[in-house]
């Protein structure tokens, strides 16, 4: 049976909310775990968002949003969610350079507040993110054939982890 876009960006959000679910949880921790114990939990994070978040938005990039730009007829509608791309990954790039710091049992406090920080704004920008994605899903199956949602399906499976 081939997947519906619609099940695919659903199954893949549901991969992805409870991973999003969990940072201010690690977020609320930072500070007042040993670095010893968070390391495990940072690393956790940083798998999860450079082998399956990272993955996923190259895949909308790819497929989804140049089909939405088709069918809103304005070739800059997605310009608002590609800066959130672009915000989104300079926050998983600035978790990753602190993320060594973790790693190597160095937290200081201005480290400990820059990364709670970034998890939380990773945080509520993924929030709103995915369920603006999911309302787009949602335009794009209603202006397409049923065929043309069939292989954007297909291209939106990504080679991200199966689970991170």
């Amino acid at each position: 049976m081939i997947p519906t876009l619609q099940g695919v960006a659903h199954e893949h959000h549901e991969r992805l909310r409870g991973h999003v679910d969990h940072l201010p949880v690690l977020g609320d921790r930072i500070g007042s775990t040993p670095v010893a114990e968070l390391a495990p939990v940072v690393d956790e994070t940083a798998t999860f968002l450079t082998g399956l978040l990272i993955p996923h938005m190259e895949a909308a990039e790819r497929t989804l949003y140049p089909e939405l730009e088709r069918l809103l007829q304005n070739r800059h509608s997605m310009t608002p969610m590609r800066r959130e791309h672009a915000e989104i990954r300079q926050l998983v790039d600035d978790l990753l350079r602190m993320q060594k710091d973790v790693d190597a049992g160095r937290l200081s406090t201005g480290t400990a507040v820059a990364l709670r920080r970034v998890i939380f704004r990773l945080y509520a920008l993924l929030k709103v993110h995915l369920a603006e994605e999911q309302l787009y899903v949602g335009i794009i199956e209603h202006g397409l054939s049923a065929e043309a949602a069939d292989v954007l399906a297909a291209a939106m499976e990504h080679g991200g982890i199966a689970e991170a």
